[in-house]
């Protein structure tokens, strides 16, 4: 996966693990006021998942937020699954394991450094199994 910068994307389709390596680098650029996990996306906010979609490279990879001016209506998109379907599926993981990641489970306002370490720690986990 080759990155020149966030306005020049390599035609390259990623694998999930390729993504989910992305998205932990990506979410530690995040300001951690923008992180949330109480909605997908809205007034500035949003999960991590929805921010990718907001990502030239991501949304090279297919990723997409579906209506995304309405708070009520925005949600994932990939590949005409929508929500914890397309995380899943954009990924490559199970939505059990999409809700683990990205869910509110570990906090509704993580830290974009601790996110980014459990995305990582996942990979390394899924490596050696």
């Amino acid at each position: 996966m080759l990155l020149r910068s966030r306005s020049h994307v390599d035609a390259h389709v990623a694998t999930g693990r390729e993504r989910l390596s992305a998205l932990a680098d990506f979410v530690e650029s995040l300001p951690a006021e923008r992180l949330s996990l109480t909605r997908w996306f809205g007034f500035g906010k949003g999960c991590a998942v929805a921010w990718a979609a907001t990502d030239p490279w991501f949304r090279a990879q297919g990723l997409r937020l579906q209506e995304p001016d309405s708070l009520a209506e925005c949600r994932p998109e990939y590949r005409e699954r929508t929500d914890w379907a397309a995380v899943a599926s954009f990924f490559d993981i199970s939505q059990r394991d999409a809700q683990m990641l990205f869910g509110g489970g570990a906090g509704l306002r993580p830290d974009p450094c601790s996110l980014a370490g459990r995305i990582r720690s996942f990979l390394d986990q899924r490596a050696a199994a």
